[in-house]
């Protein structure tokens, strides 16, 4: 039996190595493991790296002309009409880009991204909950029951008190709250609340939304 000549190895090895090249590309991808790079243009590290999610869009139109106005954020809304004295806390969205209504149905969430009360521009959004399976009544279980001319006040970080004048109240079915209006952050400023209402499908929720919206009482 005759030896193979060398250079039927080296053609022989060449094209192992073409063969295997790609299946190990497959396999282990660039060569380089999570633990090894952290992101492009950043040095390697040797702790892994935590994959996050893709931030959500916010609501409403993002300003980028417009310098924001700094004022405090609210973090106690009063309806003295209906006997009403609640915690505000911020709130953004979920994965969803739904408007997060916080957990406690006792506390009204303030839609952060968007406009802040006393700002003198914008739809400052508050949310907050009806009621709760085993919890009872909400925040917000009467506030389809305000009219116009009731007082909302809300008082900021700074102790700073804005009252505001109920001036409408509309109930619109979910998929047809007009969002866009309802989270605008130009324009006058208004004060916007906004529950459930409607029929309660077991499972899904309430089928309605209302909308309740205010004005700056000037020198109040």
């Amino acid at each position: 039996m005759t030896r193979p000549r060398p250079a039927y190895i080296v053609l022989g090895l060449s094209l192992l190595v073409l063969i295997l090249a790609p299946v190990w590309f497959l396999v282990t991808g660039s060569g380089q493991s999570d633990s090894q790079v952290n992101s492009v243009g950043q040095s390697r590290v040797e702790t892994p790296v935590q994959k996050v999610q893709q931030p959500v869009e916010r609501i409403g139109t993002v300003l980028t002309t417009v310098e924001p106005i700094q004022v405090s954020a609210p973090v106690e809304l009063g309806i003295a009409q209906l006997g009403v004295q609640a915690e505000i806390v911020p709130v953004g969205v979920d994965q969803d880009g739904q408007v997060v209504i916080p957990e406690d149905i006792a506390q009204v969430g303030w839609y952060k991204f968007g406009a802040t009360p006393g700002s003198g521009q914008g739809s400052s959004v508050l949310v907050g909950h009806r009621d709760g399976r085993n919890y009872g009544k909400g925040a917000f279980y009467n506030v389809g029951s305000l009219n116009p001319g009731d007082t909302v006040t809300l008082r900021n970080a700074e102790d700073q008190v804005i009252t505001y004048r109920v001036t409408g109240r509309e109930s619109t079915y979910k998929k047809e709250l007009p969002m866009r209006e309802l989270f605008r952050e130009t324009g006058e400023e208004v004060l916007t609340l906004i529950s459930c209402i409607g029929a309660y499908i077991p499972g899904v929720g309430y089928d309605q939304n209302v909308v309740i919206t205010a004005v700056p009482i000037a020198g109040a």
